[in-house]
C-alpha cells in the first residue's frame, strides 16, 4: 500500500554537457520525482537527457530546453520515454506535475503538457 505524500524532488539535477552533442547531457547523480500518490519516478545516475523538447521559436517564452522551472521535470520525463516502463500519458501527466512541484504556473504546466500530448512520444505497455 502506498502512502499519500508530498510530491518533490530527490537528489541534485547535477549534469553534464555530452561532447559533440549539443542537445544531450548525462546525469551524475541519481534524481527523482515522487509524486502526490507517492510513486518514484527514478532517473538513474548517467542516464542521457536531452531536456524540454521545445521548439526554438518558443524558447523566449517558455525557456529553453535545459533553463527554467521545467527543467527538473525533463529529466524523470525523458528517462521515462525512453524505457517506456509507464504509460505514456502517465509519464506526460507526471511531467506538468513535476513542473508544478517546482513553481511553474499552473497555465504554462498545463501549456507544455498539452505540446507534449500533441508532439511527444506514445508507447504501449503490454
Amino acid at each position: 500500500m502506498l502512502i499519500k505524500t508530498n510530491n518533490r524532488f530527490i537528489g541534485d539535477a547535477r549534469l553534464d554537457f555530452i561532447k559533440y552533442e549539443p542537445r544531450k547531457v548525462i546525469l551524475l547523480d541519481d534524481f527523482a520525482y515522487v509524486d502526490k500518490k507517492g510513486f518514484e519516478w527514478f532517473a538513474p545516475r548517467d542516464s542521457i537527457i536531452d531536456g524540454s523538447s521545445i521548439p526554438f521559436y518558443l524558447w523566449s517564452l517558455i525557456g529553453s530546453p535545459f533553463t527554467g522551472l521545467h527543467r527538473l521535470a525533463s529529466i524523470p520525463h525523458d528517462v521515462y520515454c525512453v524505457t517506456k516502463s509507464q504509460p505514456h500519458k502517465k509519464v506526460h501527466q507526471m511531467y506538468e506535475d513535476a513542473c508544478r512541484c517546482n513553481g511553474v504556473s499552473s497555465f504554462k504546466a498545463n501549456l507544455l503538457h498539452k505540446g507534449i500530448k500533441l508532439g511527444g512520444p506514445k508507447w504501449s505497455i503490454h
